[in-house]
């Protein structure tokens, strides 16, 4: 019998998987004018210290689900040097939605805090 994933195994996925999307939008809030897929690869791994690295195969389909969820717009921006790129920017509903989710993750750690030390 072949055994599945361990829970502290699917729960690093998940937890990861929320953290990350958080983290895409906040990345994406810090650029107004918008941001390009790489460059958040790029931030979010220098601003966590190397914490949150992130692969193609796992940021793309985190934009996708921001844009279909009405959270990121998206446009193309010339290039010089080869094709266009995508530039992301946080829509009216993303820059509400991350607010609302800052002061839950603020309270959720703070929580998860006291329960640690309590």
């Amino acid at each position: 019998m072949q055994k599945g994933p361990s829970f502290e195994e699917t729960w690093k996925v998940e937890f990861r998987r929320g953290v990350l999307q958080y983290a895409v939008l906040a990345i994406v809030k810090r650029h107004e004018s918008g941001i390009h897929g790489y460059g958040i690869a790029r931030e979010l791994e220098q601003r966590t210290d190397g914490l949150l690295q992130i692969k193609e195969g796992t940021l793309y389909p985190i934009l996708h689900r921001l844009r279909k969820e009405r959270l990121l717009n998206v446009y193309d921006e010339k290039s010089d040097s080869g094709p266009s790129r995508k530039v992301y920017v946080l829509t009216g509903e993303g820059d509400r939605v991350y607010r609302q989710l800052t002061v839950l993750v603020g309270s959720i750690f703070e929580k998860l805090e006291v329960l640690g030390n309590g």
